[in-house]
């Protein structure tokens, strides 16, 4: 791959910093192209939380556009427009429906290329005139190049095949480098069992905590050598988490940490990983929990749904959930836990393919090939130029 010699201009838009996939999605991606010295970055936010300390090391140029509204606030569409005016981008990469619609009087005003990147999900079915459809449809119009994070995304979304390019998230192992002991972490969240399942995942209607919690509780009915913890908060505000908090009161091995910054200590001191989502209106793309959990080399189980039976293999590194009873899963479990010898293998195999398939450097190449494959047909359609500074 050639890149150019003068430093690109990436502007890359995003809702927040908040805990979530598609966030440490891009923290990853920007601590790949930090380590470059061909790229200008500016990252555009437009809610001001950060919950990554990582993102501030990183020391990337970052402006907050303030809401007056908490939704469809329309002034945005000036305020980024303003922004790109300043910093002369020779691309965005926008994170979220909503972000890239924003970004069209942008784009199309000052005509600067837009790497659609808000495809990180499969869902089962929407209705084809739904506002969300219709805004897909007009983003997708004036978007030079669409990414997915998997192929059922492509196909939950459908977009133009011409502009379509798949990108699997990447990992940094390093993340995973110089953790506590798995004794220190379990003594501060108070686990006292040998083994633990670990849910990580926003308390949202994309999830299903609810099984997580059922077969939680019958399973410490019967076993007091087995702790279950959920990792996570409300989106948005939503007090979604607040039924399950209530059922672990009078249960010492269900625990509830909320939102926190150790997330890999936590997942480090289990046993087995899962996953569960409403598929009744969600599918993962390629989950970052999943990753994670993949990358510390542990046993996976979740949903077969949207993308993730492009990461988890039934019986190979984990099990996909099908049409299981929940006593069916919480037997699975627990089998897992009496079986070391298929934990270990199946921990072994996601690692291995978390290394072939999934880590950073692989990602971080496929976003570099993308800009420069943007950047060399806008040089080739606008005659006499040799950065964008003359559009603008």
């Amino acid at each position: 791959m050639t890149l150019q010699k003068h430093q690109n201009r990436i502007l890359f838009f995003i809702g927040s910093f908040k805990g979530g996939g598609k966030e440490r999605r891009l923290l990853e991606l920007l601590t790949y192209l930090t380590g470059k010295d061909n790229y200008e970055i500016m990252v555009v936010v437009t809610d001001p939380i950060i919950d990554f300390p990582a993102f501030h090391e990183l020391k990337v140029l970052y402006k907050v556009i303030p809401k007056k509204w908490k939704r469809n606030d329309i002034t945005v569409f000036y305020k980024f427009y303003r922004i790109c005016r300043q910093f002369k981008p020779h691309l965005i990469h926008t994170w979220g429906r909503i972000q890239s619609f924003y970004a069209l009087p942008a784009v199309i005003g000052h005509r600067i290329p837009l790497v659609n990147g808000q495809i990180t999900s499969a869902p089962p079915h929407a209705n084809r005139w739904s506002l969300n459809k219709i805004l897909d449809r007009i983003n997708f119009k004036f978007s030079t190049v669409i990414l997915s994070n998997s192929r059922a995304g492509i196909n939950a979304y459908n977009p133009p095949l011409k502009k379509i390019k798949i990108i699997y998230n990447g990992i940094s192992l390093s993340r995973f480098e110089n953790l506590p002991a798995p004794e220190q972490v379990r003594s501060k969240y108070n686990i006292s069992t040998p083994y633990a399942v670990v849910m990580v995942a926003t308390f949202s209607g994309n999830k299903d905590y609810k099984t997580f919690f059922n077969i939680a509780e019958k399973i410490t009915q019967v076993r007091n050598d087995i702790t279950f913890i959920a990792v996570g908060d409300d989106a948005q505000g939503m007090d979604l988490c607040k039924p399950f908090q209530k059922r672990t009161n009078n249960n010492p091995r269900i625990v509830f940490t909320g939102r926190i910054t150790d997330v890999e200590a936590v997942v480090n001191s289990c046993t087995v990983g899962v996953l569960f989502s409403n598929i009744s209106k969600h599918g993962e793309g390629i989950s970052n929990s999943i990753m994670e959990y993949m990358s510390l080399g542990m046993p996976v189980m979740a949903n077969d749904a949207g993308g993730t039976k492009e990461i988890v293999h039934h019986n190979v590194n984990g099990y996909l959930v099908t049409h299981q009873t929940e006593n069916e899963i919480a037997a699975l479990i627990t089998e897992l836990i009496d079986n070391p010898n298929k934990c270990k293998a199946f921990g072994n195999a996601g690692r291995k393919l978390i290394e072939e398939d999934f880590l950073i450097e692989k990602m971080g190449k496929a976003f570099e090939q993308t800009y420069e494959d943007v950047l060399s047909q806008r040089r080739r359609m606008v005659p006499r130029i040799e950065t964008q500074t003359d559009l603008i």
